[in-house]
């Protein structure tokens, strides 16, 4: 029986039913699922793990569950949403807060916290807030919170601030009443819509926070969101309570947990056994294992950005440029993508993703040359300095393993390498404190799914991977944001990547297809830029 070793030990009954045989009685129609769930409890110990069971039992195409359960390759560090960035993070803040926009799995943006958006001139956006909006103690939700929100991104004094870059085109904000938001900005910016619908465009409650201060308003949020934190309990789960107020209405449950479970295996094993209902970060070669399974099933999607390794470009040898170069030649990209991922994803021409504005399809994908490579090292005068990733396990799908890899082929093409794995908390630290040793993992968001939300928020004067400048890329940056002219913005990009290209303030190795594991009975659609969205319009339970 196919049931062995998945449950818990069962209590043996005086009538000597076995949860086995209780099982056969379901199939052959002898009990109804009503009789199985008040059976199955008393066997196994508890009504949840009864359902549970019959999920399992009836080939899980529905369910009487209330919890939604999601289990993620790390944990939660922070819950201020202007201090994070980290996909683990941003999975839970971006259901606590809303945004004045949303983008939706399809990639459109709609309407969030704003009903609607005009361009009043070349530089005044107005947005409308939506009326009755809440924060989870109560509180009015007005353009007040949007001002104090939008502010402090660019405050000088949040001193650990990951959304610095997000709004600097904004001048100044005016809010003639409690519904209505005028944004100023420096010069145009066409973008503003798209950009506060993500990294720093959550809104926050103004009064709230200035009550509490920043480090509770860390471990104690609030927001307007589809959900309220219930409970936190490091390194083993986060709950959310259902907004039973919520102005898109009530999810399709009553709680959801967000569990950290950092290896894979134990990951995929919760998944089969119906202990949690959505994992992330499926490795390629486990997708067929879990789309063939009778209970669960698999999405993917091209995800809108790029898996990456930063570099400390302050840090010698790795501030010359032909050492980059020579790093880039030396990786084989489309070996790691057909041996470790099985063919899913693609391998990037430089540093704005596909699916972008003004994506460059004449140039070709970056290529592997490792004879080339040991020339420029040459040139470099490179004397076998030590070059490190420190690689975290699970932050990047596979990073460990394609750091591993990308070692052996730096060694083979004479380059002293080694792989330091790092804790994601470390990880974390690291980023804050800009202290990295060499070249660490990332997989950033095309945010604006436009070069100025990857490439610029990422490498512009402040952004998370500032270690390196160059003065006519930073002039290009400047003039691209804030020009509507289309024209001119892919030139300026075209120029910026042949500038990357020399370079290398980061290196990019792939854009992949991500895949998610869920039970069948849950209908739900992964965001492509990692947003782990709960609201009615993206997940709901199939009842029975």
């Amino acid at each position: 029986m196919v049931l062995q070793g998945t449950l818990p030990a069962p209590r043996v009954p005086r009538d000597g039913l076995t949860v086995e045989g209780l099982a056969r009685r379901l199939w052959d129609g002898r009990v109804t699922r009503r009789g199985f769930l008040a059976r199955a409890a008393g066997l196994l110990g508890s009504l949840a793990a009864a359902e549970g069971l019959l999920a399992r039992v009836a080939g899980a195409q529905t369910t009487w569950k209330t919890d939604l359960i999601f289990a993620q390759s790390g944990d939660v560090a922070k819950l201020d949403p202007q201090l994070s960035t980290v996909p683990f993070d941003h999975a839970v803040t971006f259901n606590l807060f809303d945004n004045l926009t949303s983008r939706r799995p399809d990639s459109r943006l709609y309407p969030g916290l704003a009903t609607e958006w005009k361009l009043l001139n070349s530089t005044t956006w107005r947005f409308t807030l939506r009326p009755g909006v809440k924060f989870h103690n109560g509180e009015p939700l007005t353009s007040a919170d949007v001002k104090f929100t939008i502010d402090r991104t660019y405050d000088p004094s949040v001193k650990v601030s990951l959304v610095r870059t997000v709004f600097t085109t904004v001048g100044r904000i005016e809010t003639p009443d409690a519904l209505t938001v005028l944004f100023h900005s420096k010069q145009p910016d066409p973008l503003l819509p798209a950009r506060l619908g993500f990294f720093g465009g959550q809104i926050m409650p103004k009064k709230y926070f200035e009550a509490v201060g920043a480090e509770t308003f860390n471990v104690k949020p609030i927001g307007s969101g589809p959900v309220k934190l219930a409970e936190w309990t490091k390194d083993e789960r986060i709950v959310l309570d259902a907004n039973r107020d919520y102005w898109q209405g009530k999810i399709d449950a009553d709680r959801v947990i967000f569990r950290p479970i950092p290896e894979q295996g134990t990951r995929i094993a919760a998944l089969l056994k119906g202990e949690v209902d959505i994992i992330n970060k499926v490795p390629p070669d486990h997708v067929d294992r879990i789309a063939k399974h009778p209970t669960t099933k698999v999405e993917r999607a091209l995800y809108a950005g790029l898996y990456a390794l930063p570099v400390n470009s302050k840090r010698p040898p790795l501030d010359n440029p032909k050492v980059k170069q020579a790093l880039s030649l030396a990786i084989d990209r489309e070996a790691i993508l057909k041996e470790m991922w099985h063919g899913q994803g693609i391998v990037p021409n430089g540093p704005i993703a596909q699916g972008d504005n003004h994506y460059d399809e004449t140039l070709p994908p970056l290529t592997s040359d490792p004879n080339r490579a040991r020339q420029l090292l040459k040139e470099a005068g490179y004397k076998g300095e030590e070059i490190v990733i420190e690689s975290t396990v699970g932050q990047v799908s596979n990073d460990k393993a394609m750091a591993e890899a990308i070692v052996a082929m730096w060694r083979d093409a004479g380059v002293n390498a080694r792989v330091e794995v790092i804790e994601a908390s470390v990880r974390a630290q690291k980023t804050r404190e800009r202290s990295f040793k060499g070249l660490w993992w990332g997989d950033p968001n095309s945010t604006l799914r436009d070069p100025d939300g990857l490439m610029w928020r990422l490498l512009g004067p402040g952004g998370i991977w500032d270690y390196w400048r160059h003065p006519r890329f930073d002039e290009l940056g400047n003039a691209a944001r804030f020009s509507n002219d289309e024209k001119f913005r892919g030139e300026a990009y075209r120029e910026m990547t042949r500038i990357f290209l020399e370079h290398f303030p980061f290196l990019p190795i792939m854009q992949p297809i991500e895949a998610y594991g869920l039970q069948k009975y849950v209908d739900w659609k992964p965001n492509p830029s990692q947003q782990i969205d709960v609201r009615p319009f993206n997940f709901k339970f199939r009842r029975a």
